[in-house]
């Protein structure tokens, strides 16, 4: 039941009502918000509901018996490696199997073996790379006792399958989502103008945008790099860029403003990535939820930066390589982790060589704008490699050839040929990018001024702009990026 499909709009109105007359009834509107999140769950596929309950139910008692002993080390411990083995085997078997089987079949070929690589026949599970950390977060949280455990089945079970967030993310931690379960809820018009906002700015990033710049740019850039000038290729590098932040962030906004329409406030995802002005203060923009949850959970276990250089070299290289592997079983994946892993490694070195020499570093407009043009260019170019990992899910697909056409295509040299691109293609690339630098205190006005507009006002022009976005669309709709990975 995706975001961008009139389903998702009649479930969600449907869910809104019915958990208002039960806003006062407690415990029931929590079974009823809960029960609701496995029916959006299982519209994918039933048997995957499994899944999340076998999920939820092993960090549920985790949490239990490791709060039950409190004064056994040892068995706190077990439970939490119990917890930890359960989530990363089911990410390992549904994600990952076909990856290690593939690689170590042509490891062992390289070595004299004769062996077929036979792709086995496994689904990915919707959401299962975001509803594993979030459950991992909560076992390691009340192993670490930052978090109480929660003992209360129902409540701890919304926590995990809470439908906004479920599939894509944010990724949520227990201690800022539990205790407001046990809130009154409560619904102002404030609330309900954020809402309806960001479900309706969502979408049109979603449908006006990102699919419009992916099927008409983006598609033909990939797809047949061979028969395109260089100049095409490259305007396809942007739009893809802008595709995925704009869809990812489409996402989130739609999950924000869905989560807010039942009282719950979901983190932020992004603040405008691509105005960041090194790799790293691009992950502190991008995808933040994902970045943060590595940070606290594998980062800074491993040392973080307050141990040897060497070794916080070491901590960035393994901490990016899971974040490319995180994306997707493919060596693509794990070749971009590694090259942020290596901006990240020389971005530090250069900032401790000035400490040492005493650099101040000042950036006027022009030191801030060639480093916001040299970060974007970087993940641009990066993200060849990534969007190639999609060829890895298609039968038969060659990610790596796909990685050398389109690098081919920009080295043919004709730059002075532009056949892919419409007035409409250009409005919306050079539109978008122009929205994505305005400053946040714009849109905020923006959104100021929508508050302040009559109820029935905001209503029509939630109304119109729904009426538009779905006139664009006008048929099946393109399922989030994110749902491949």
């Amino acid at each position: 039941m995706a975001f961008n499909s009139l389903e998702y709009g009649i479930f969600l109105v449907v869910v809104f009502l019915f958990y208002w007359l039960l806003a006062r009834t407690g415990t029931l509107r929590i079974v009823f918000l809960l029960v609701a999140s496995w029916v959006f769950y299982a519209a994918s596929n039933p048997y995957f509901l499994f899944l999340i309950i076998g999920s939820t139910v092993t960090d549920y008692v985790a949490g239990w018996q490791m709060t039950r002993h409190d004064d056994r080390p040892g068995y706190r411990r077990l439970w939490l490696i119990i917890s930890l083995i359960v989530n990363l085997g089911l990410l390992g078997v549904f994600k990952y199997s076909n990856f290690f089987y593939e690689s170590f079949v042509n490891v062992a070929n390289t070595m004299g073996a004769d062996l077929t690589f036979t792709r086995l026949d496994i689904l990915l599970p919707a959401g299962i790379s975001f509803y594993t950390f979030q459950t991992m977060s909560y076992s390691i949280d009340v192993y670490r006792r930052k978090c109480p455990a929660e003992l209360n089945f129902t409540r701890f079970a919304f926590f995990v399958g809470y439908f906004p967030q479920l599939v894509a993310g944010p990724i949520v931690r227990a201690v800022d989502f539990l205790p407001q379960i046990g809130k009154r809820p409560y619904f102002t018009t404030q609330q309900a103008s954020r809402a309806l906002w960001l479900i309706a700015i969502g979408l049109f990033k979603k449908v006006a945008i990102a699919d419009y710049l992916g099927v008409n740019l983006v598609e033909r850039a990939f797809d047949t790099p061979d028969v395109l000038s260089s100049m095409d290729v490259l305007l396809g590098l942007y739009g893809y860029t802008m595709q995925m932040y704009m869809d990812f962030s489409a996402y989130t906004d739609i999950a924000i403003g869905s989560a807010l329409l039942f009282g719950f406030h979901l983190p932020d995802n992004f603040d405008r990535p691509y105005k960041a002005t090194s790799v790293q203060d691009f992950w502190r923009r991008w995808h933040k939820t994902l970045g943060s949850w590595l940070r606290d959970y594998l980062y800074y276990p491993l040392g973080g930066g307050q141990v040897s250089p060497l070794k916080v070299y070491r901590n960035l290289f393994i901490t990016f390589l899971l974040i490319g592997l995180w994306h997707g079983a493919d060596w693509t994946y794990v070749i971009y982790g590694a090259l942020h892993a290596s901006a990240m490694i020389i971005n530090r070195m250069l900032r401790k060589r000035r400490d040492r020499l005493g650099i101040k570093l000042k950036l006027d407009w022009w030191g801030v704008s060639w480093r916001v043009f040299l970060t974007l260019h970087f993940v641009m170019f990066a993200r060849i490699l990534f969007r190639a990992g999609i060829e890895a899910q298609k039968p038969g697909g060659d990610p790596f050839g796909k990685v050398d056409a389109v690098l081919s295509a920009l080295g043919q040299g004709t730059y002075d040929s532009v056949t892919v691109m419409t007035p409409l293609l250009w409005a919306l690339l050079i539109g978008s990018y122009l929205w994505h630098w305005t400053p946040r205190a714009w849109t905020e006005a923006t959104f100021t001024g929508f508050r302040r507009m009559p109820a029935y006002a905001q209503g029509v022009l939630v109304g119109v702009a729904l009426l538009l976005v779905a006139l664009i669309a006008s048929g099946r709709p393109i399922p989030f990026q994110y749902f491949r990975f």
